[in-house]
C-alpha cells in the first residue's frame, strides 16, 4: 500500500491546482442546452408539417367530394332515360311493346336513336322482351348511331340500320347479324325482376356485332314493364360505356399529373381508371392493409407506401339510384402535398446539423480532457483485482478534487484487499484438506457448470482423473431436454433460497444403474450474484431399487383392481340392460317395440356388428327376418334411430344356416356358438352366437349375436344373451296373447253391436204394423156410420197384418234356410208370361215414382224348372229394392238370357252403391250407413234372404256397381233336377236368433 507522502510527490501537469466537479460538469450542461434548442427547432418543423398535412387533406377532400357529386349525376342519366320511356309507354306515346309490328319496330328504333343524340354519354337505349328479343339504338366509338332489332322481339337474326347522328333518320346503310338470344346472358333474368330488385349492373357485353369483336364493359340500367295482370313482359334498358367513364375521370378538373383515380364496382373490379388498364399497386396495397373496400370507405384517409412512394388515399362509397354501388378511390403522393414543407425541413436540418456538429466536437475535446484521469484510475484498479500487484503505481489525478480523493481511497482499499486475499488463501487450503477426506461426492462449479474442484470420492465414483474434469462443463453429459431444466434451476437460486435438490441416474457395472442424490448450494457475492455452486452427492441406489420394486407391485395391484372394477361395471351394465328390457316389457305389450329395443340394446351393450331376431311361423319350418340392428349400417339403413329388418345379413334365406337352426330341437339346448359363418354378398366371416327362443316346448324364433371372428364371447356375455332370449320369448308370448285377447274383444263387440241392431230393427218392424193395426181398429170404431172409411181402415189393418206376417215368414225362412230344412216345390215355369205378370205387379210402384221399368227377354228362351214362389220372392225383392233406391225419372231394367246350363237374370237400376259397401251388402240386417234407416223401411233381411234362396236353388248371385248403375246378376240352373242346395253355415247371430 502506498503512503500519503508518495501521492504528494506526483505533480499535476494542469496550470491550475484544482477545479470543483460542478464546474467541470457545467460545460456538458451547456452542450445539453444547445441540443435542446435543436430539438425545439425540430418539433416546430414537425408541427408545421402536420398543419400542412391537415390543410392539404381538407383541400383534397373538397376536391374528392366534388368529383363524387359529378360522378353521381353522370350515373343518373340512363336511369332518367328509362323513367322517361316508361312514362311514354304508359301514356301511349310509344307503340304496343308486347306484339309490335314491323312499322312499330321502325318507330321504336327512330325514337331510341333520337334519345341518344342529346346524351353523348349513353351507349345503348332500347327495350328487351321477356322472350329474349330486343330493339335498341347504339352509339359506336366513332360517334355513329346504329339501331338493331329482332323480328317480333323474339330470339333470331339481328337487323341493323345506320342513323344520322344529327337527325336520327336512316342513312340507307344496313347490316344483318347472326342469331342472338339474350336469355343466355347471365344478367337477362335480373332484367325481368319486379320493382324492388336492383336494376343496374356492370356487364361485359350486350351482344357481339362482329365475331372477333373485343368485349366492352357497360354500366347497364333497367326498368321492368308489366301488363294489366302484373306480368312482366319486358324491360327498358339504357347503358353507359366504361370507356366514356374513363374519359370522364381524365377530364375532371383540379387533378395534378401525379394523382390517380379509380372507379370500382361492388366486387372491387376496376370499372374506370386514370392509371391505365393494368392492375395498379395502390389498389393491391389498400386491400392488403384494410381487407375490404366497404371497410376502407368507412375509414378516414389512408397513408400507404407503394413502390417506395408514400400515398394519401381516400375511398368513398358512391350509391346510385339504380341500387348499384361504386367505390371511388383517389390517391395523391405525399411528396406532392408536402413538397414545400420538405424543402423548408431540409434547410432547417442542414443549419441545425452544422450547429450540432460544432457543439459535438467541442464536447468531445472537453470530455476527453476531463475523463482521462478517471480511465487511468479504472485501468489500474482492474489490473490490481486480476493480479493483486504491489505497490500502487503513481497516477496523475488531474485538477479535479473529487478525482484526487478517489485516488487516495483506491490506494488504501488495495492494501486492505491484498491482506484479505492472503487470509482467504490460507482458509482455502484448510478447507481443501477437509473435503478430500469426505466419502460423499463433492464438487464445485461455476453457473455455466464448468468444474473448479472435485474431491477424490467423486473421481472414484465416475472413474475419472482430476485433470480430465476440472475446467470442463458437466452439463454436456446430460440429455438435451434435461440441460435446459438444470440451467433454469441454477438461475432460480437466490440468497434466500440457495439450495436445489435433484436425483440423477448413471450407468454402473453389469448394465445396472446407479443413483446419486445431489444437494446444490449457491455461493453468492456481496451483491447477491451467483459466483459458484457447491454440490454434495450421496449414493441412493439401494433405496431406488426398493422404490422400483414397490412401484411394480403397486402397478400390479392397480391392474388387478382395474380388472375387477371392469368386471363389476360390466355386470352392473348387463344388469341395467336386463332391467331396461324388463321395464320395456312392463310398460308395453307391442311385440315390435320390445324386440326393436332388445336388438338395439344388445348391439350397443356388447359392441356387436349386428344383432338380429328371426321369427318362426306357425308351420314350424318357415323362418322370416324379424328385427335387426347393425351399428355399422345404422347411418345408411336405419339412420341410427329405428332397427330395420331389411338391412343387415339375411340369415333367413341361407339354407345352411337354417339347417343349423333346425338342429336346436330341444329347449334344453340353451345356446351355441358358430365360428366363421359367412354372411352377405361380400363373403365376410363372423363369429355368431345363436340363442333359440322357446315358449315351453314351442320354438318361437332365434336371437342372433354377430361380431368379428377374432372377438370371442365371454361367459358373462353368453349368460346375458341367454337371459335376454328368455325375456324375448316371454315378451313374444305376452304380446301375442294380448293381440289374441284384443281380437276376441273386438269380435265380441261386433257381435254385441249386431245383436243390438237386430233387436232394434226387429222391435221396430214388429211394433210399426201393430201400431198401424191398432190405429185402424180405433178408427173403425169411430166411423161406424161411414162404410167407405171403414173399408179404407180395414184395408190398412189387413195390409199391416200381411206385412207382419211377411216379416215373421222372412225370419222363419231364414231359419229354415240356415238349418237346411226349407222345402222347394219346383215346376216348369214359362218365363215370358211369368215375368210379365211379375212386372205388371211392380209397374204401379215404379210409375208412382215416375220411373221407367222395362223387361228385356231373350227370344226363344226355354222354360225354367224351379220353385215359382222362391223365384218370385227373389225377383220381387230385387225389383222393389231397385224402385226404392232409384231416383225419380230413373230407369230399371230386367234382362233375362240363357247362359250355359241355366238362366241369367240381370236387374239393373240407375243408382250406384259405394264400392266399399258391396262386400257387406248380402249380410243379415246390414243397410248402407249413408242412407236413412227408416226412410225406405225394411229390416235388412231382403238381400240376405235372396242370396240364401238363390244358393238353396243351386244358383249364385253377384253384384257390381259403377258409372251410376248397379247390376244384380242371378243365375239358376235350367234342368229338371236342380243342383243340391249348398250347405249353409249359420253364424252365431243366426243361432242366437233361432
Amino acid at each position: 500500500m502506498l503512503s500519503s507522502s508518495s501521492s504528494s510527490e506526483v505533480r499535476s501537469r494542469w496550470p491550475f491546482r484544482s477545479i470543483p466537479l460542478r464546474v467541470a460538469l457545467l460545460l456538458p450542461l451547456v452542450l445539453s442546452v444547445a441540443g435542446g434548442v435543436g430539438g425545439v427547432a425540430y418539433l416546430s418543423w414537425q408541427g408545421g408539417r402536420h398543419l400542412a398535412l391537415r390543410l392539404t387533406e381538407q383541400l383534397r377532400r373538397e376536391v374528392t367530394d366534388r368529383t363524387e357529386e359529378h360522378l353521381a349525376r353522370y350515373l343518373q342519366i340512363p336511369l332518367q332515360i328509362n323513367v322517361l320511356n316508361q312514362g311514354a309507354v304508359r301514356g301511349g306515346l310509344l307503340p304496343d311493346l308486347t306484339t309490335p309490328s314491323p312499322a312499330d319496330l321502325e318507330l321504336l328504333e327512330a325514337h331510341f336513336a333520337r334519345q341518344l343524340q342529346p346524351f353523348p354519354e349513353l351507349s345503348y337505349v332500347g327495350f328487351v322482351s321477356a322472350q329474349g328479343g330486343f330493339v335498341i339504338a347504339r352509339r359506336h366509338a366513332d360517334g355513329s348511331i346504329w339501331t338493331y332489332h329482332t323480328l317480333g322481339l323474339l330470339p333470331g337474326s339481328v337487323q341493323g340500320c345506320q342513323r344520322d347522328p344529327e337527325t336520327g333518320d336512316p342513312t340507307g346503310l344496313r347490316r344483318q347479324l347472326g342469331f342472338v338470344d339474350l336469355r343466355r346472358l347471365f344478367w337477362f333474368p335480373q332484367l325481368l325482376q319486379s320493382e324492388g330488385i336492383r336494376d343496374t349492373w356492370v356487364v361485359t357485353r350486350f351482344f357481339a356485332e362482329l365475331p372477333a369483336q373485343d368485349p366492352e364493359r357497360l354500366i347497364m340500367t333497367s326498368l321492368s314493364l308489366t301488363d294489366s295482370g302484373g306480368r312482366v313482359y319486358g324491360s327498358l334498358v339504357a347503358s353507359l360505356s366504361v370507356r366514356q367513364l374513363q374519359a370522364f375521370l381524365e377530364q375532371m378538373e383540379g387533378r395534378s399529373p401525379a394523382e390517380v383515380s379509380f372507379l370500382l364496382d361492388e366486387e372491387g373490379q376496376v370499372v374506370a381508371s386514370t392509371a391505365g388498364p393494368a392492375p395498379h399497386p395502390l389498389l393491391v396495397a389498400v386491400q392488403e392493409q384494410v381487407g375490404s373496400w366497404e371497410t376502407a370507405s368507412s375509414q378516414n384517409s389512408l397513408r400507404l407506401v407503394v413502390g417506395g412512394i408514400p400515398y394519401w388515399v381516400e375511398v368513398e362509397s358512391v350509391q346510385s339510384k339504380g341500387r348499384l354501388g361504386f367505390y371511388f378511390v383517389h390517391g395523391i403522393p405525399e411528396a406532392t402535398l408536402l413538397a414545400e414543407v420538405h424543402r423548408g425541413a431540409q434547410q432547417a436540418a442542414l443549419l441545425g446539423g452544422g450547429l450540432l456538429l460544432s457543439m459535438l466536437g467541442t464536447g468531445i475535446l472537453l470530455g476527453e480532457a476531463l475523463s482521462r484521469p478517471l480511465r487511468r484510475l479504472t485501468q489500474v484498479a482492474e489490473q490490481f483485482i486480476q493480479s493483486g500487484f504491489q505497490p500502487w503505481p503513481p497516477l496523475d489525478p488531474g485538477p479535479i478534487q473529487e478525482v484526487q480523493t478517489l485516488t487516495k481511497a483506491w490506494q488504501q482499499a488495495a492494501a486492505a484487499q491484498q491482506a484479505l486475499l492472503d487470509r482467504l488463501w490460507q482458509q482455502q487450503q484448510e478447507y481443501r484438506a477437509v473435503v478430500e477426506q469426505q466419502t460423499e461426492l463433492i464438487c464445485r462449479f461455476r453457473p455455466d457448470t464448468c468444474i473448479t474442484f472435485v474431491n477424490p470420492a467423486c473421481l472414484r465414483f465416475f472413474g475419472r482423473r482430476a485433470e480430465e474434469v476440472v475446467g470442463q462443463p458437466w452439463r454436456d453429459r446430460l440429455p438435451e431436454e434435461e440441460q435446459a431444466k438444470v440451467l433454469q434451476a441454477f438461475a432460480a437460486l437466490t440468497p434466500e433460497h440457495p439450495f436445489y435438490c435433484s436425483e440423477r441416474e448413471y450407468p454402473g457395472e453389469n448394465g445396472q444403474s446407479r443413483w446419486i442424490s445431489w444437494v446444490d448450494q449457491g455461493i453468492f457475492d456481496s451483491q447477491g450474484r451467483l459466483v459458484e455452486i457447491l454440490s454434495v452427492g450421496r449414493e441412493i441406489t439401494e433405496q431406488k431399487r426398493a422404490e422400483q420394486q414397490l412401484q411394480a407391485l403397486n402397478r400390479e395391484l392397480e391392474a388387478q383392481v382395474e380388472l375387477r372394477t371392469a368386471k363389476l361395471q360390466q355386470a352392473l351394465h348387463f344388469e341395467g340392460v336386463l332391467r331396461a328390457i324388463s321395464s320395456r316389457m312392463v310398460v308395453s305389450l307391442n311385440e315390435g317395440e320390445i324386440l326393436e329395443e332388445v336388438v338395439r340394446a344388445l348391439a350397443e351393450a356388447l359392441g356387436l356388428t349386428c344383432c338380429q331376431i328371426l321369427l318362426l311361423l306357425e308351420d314350424g319350418s318357415t323362418w322370416i327376418p324379424g328385427y335387426c340392428y347393425s351399428p355399422l349400417l345404422s347411418s345408411d339403413a336405419a339412420q341410427g334411430d329405428r332397427a330395420d329388418p331389411l338391412h343387415g345379413p339375411d340369415y333367413a334365406s341361407d339354407p345352411e344356416f337354417l339347417r343349423l337352426l333346425q338342429s336346436h330341437s330341444s329347449s334344453q339346448q340353451k345356446w351355441e356358438i358358430h365360428c366363421c359363418c359367412r354372411t352377405g354378398k361380400e363373403g365376410r366371416w363372423v363369429r355368431l352366437l345363436v340363442c333359440t327362443l322357446w315358449d315351453k316346448e314351442k320354438r318361437l324364433g332365434a336371437l342372433l349375436l354377430e361380431r368379428l371372428p377374432e372377438q370371442e364371447f365371454s361367459q358373462d356375455e353368453i349368460q346375458l344373451a341367454y337371459q335376454v332370449a328368455n325375456l324375448c320369448a316371454l315378451a313374444i308370448r305376452q304380446a301375442r296373447l294380448y293381440q289374441a285377447a284384443q281380437a276376441q274383444v273386438k269380435e265380441l263387440e261386433r257381435l254385441n253391436l249386431l245383436k243390438d241392431d237386430f233387436l232394434s230393427t226387429v222391435s221396430h218392424e214388429l211394433r210399426t204394423p201393430m201400431t198401424n193395426v191398432r190405429m185402424a181398429l180405433q178408427m173403425l170404431q169411430m166411423t161406424r156410420d161411414n162404410p167407405e172409411k171403414q173399408r179404407h181402415y180395414f184395408t190398412i189393418a189387413l195390409k199391416e197384418c200381411n206385412r207382419q206376417i211377411e216379416l215373421i215368414n222372412d225370419l222363419l225362412d231364414m231359419r229354415r234356410l240356415g238349418a237346411g230344412t226349407y222345402l222347394l216345390q219346383p215346376e216348369n215355369i214359362f218365363l215370358p208370361r211369368y215375368l210379365q205378370d211379375l212386372l205388371d205387379g211392380a209397374q204401379p210402384l215404379a210409375q208412382a215414382k215416375h220411373q221407367h221399368l222395362q223387361l228385356h227377354l231373350e227370344a226363344g228362351i226355354p222354360s225354367l224348372w224351379a220353385d215359382p214362389t222362391c223365384l218370385g220372392r227373389i225377383l220381387r225383392e230385387l225389383l222393389h229394392n231397385a224402385i226404392k233406391y232409384t231416383a225419380p225419372e230413373g230407369s230399371i231394367h230386367l234382362r233375362v238370357v240363357s247362359e250355359g246350363q241355366g238362366i241369367l237374370f240381370v236387374c239393373s237400376n240407375s243408382s250406384e252403391i259405394p264400392t266399399a259397401e258391396l262386400p257387406r251388402i248380402f249380410e243379415k240386417f246390414y243397410r248402407i250407413p249413408q242412407s236413412d234407416r227408416w226412410k225406405h223401411g225394411g229390416t235388412g233381411l231382403g238381400l240376405a234372404l235372396v242370396k240364401q234362396l238363390v244358393e238353396h236353388m243351386g244358383g249364385n248371385i253377384s253384384v257390381n256397381s259403377s258409372d251410376g248403375w248397379t247390376h244384380f246378376q242371378v243365375w239358376l240352373p235350367q234342368g229338371e233336377d236342380p243342383a243340391p242346395p249348398l250347405p249353409a253355415m249359420s253364424d252365431p247371430q243366426e243361432r242366437e236368433a233361432g
